[in-house]
């Protein structure tokens, strides 16, 4: 991964991502971006990584620092790429451009956010650590990794809850209304959205491993690419969004929904 930002290139730790991204939140939430709803989802779950990871969670806290690092990575390079008018993968650009135009739900944001982060950037995380380790194809590391994986997946379950209390906190007084009004089919999407991470992101991650050659890798990179920007799409589009889509601004204004 080549990175258009020393900034980025010089994070090592999980004190370093969360310090830049409490810099980058400050940015956005003073320029009014609304990219600032999914940044502040992802510094509460990176957070709650680094608390897991200090607490012995995860069976390999050394190499989990490794993955959420690299993890990290790829998100503040989409943000860079995006912003220096350069290609970004389709579910990165979908996220960003519906932020810009500021006609969604503070949920929607959230998701849009969520998905590019994990059903696109996950995999390729994963492979580019485990290619550095070289564990691929011995059964008995990956069998220990999966299960590091599987915990981050845990993780972001039991997170669910938590950030709908940051988003109503901070942008979206009224979300719990909003939830019963749509029979909790927000939470559906949500649980949609990690349920495909928990049952693909791996599968995925082994697919980019196994490629016979670079032909074969770009080809699996594209179709994970299309995958995620497919569930994007399904979130951008979801019909009861697209029903109230004109209360959007002034929801944001008020802070509602």
């Amino acid at each position: 991964m080549e990175f258009v930002s020393n900034q980025v290139q010089h994070v090592q730790t999980m004190n370093h991502v969360i310090d830049v991204m409490r810099q980058r939140l400050h940015v956005f939430q003073e320029s009014g971006d609304h990219r600032a709803v999914f940044h502040r989802v992802y510094l509460l779950m990176t957070q709650e990584m680094q608390k897991r990871l200090a607490s012995g969670f995860f069976q390999d806290t050394v190499w989990m620092e490794r993955v959420l690092v690299g993890f990290a990575k790829f998100y503040f390079n989409a943000m860079d790429v995006y912003e220096a008018g350069l290609p970004c993968s389709p579910a990165w650009e979908l996220a960003f451009r519906e932020a810009a135009v500021k006609y969604g739900f503070v949920l929607q944001d959230a998701l849009l956010g969520i998905n590019a982060h994990i059903n696109n950037d996950l995999p390729l995380a994963l492979y580019m650590i485990l290619s550095e380790d070289q564990a691929w194809p011995d059964a008995r590391i990956m069998l220990k990794r999966r299960r590091d994986h599987e915990l981050i997946n845990d993780v972001l379950a039991d997170l669910v809850d938590q950030v709908q209390d940051e988003l109503t906190l901070h942008y979206a007084r009224l979300i719990g209304v909003i939830d019963r009004i749509m029979w909790r089919r927000d939470e559906s999407l949500s649980k949609f959205i990690l349920t495909h991470c928990r049952t693909t992101v791996w599968h995925n991650t082994e697919l980019l491993l196994d490629a016979s050659n670079e032909e074969q890798w770009v080809i699996e990179r594209r179709r994970i690419e299309r995958d995620a920007y497919a569930i994007g799409q399904k979130v951008a589009y979801y019909r009861p969004f697209r029903f109230m889509k004109k209360l959007a601004p002034l929801s944001r204004r008020g802070r509602w929904f």
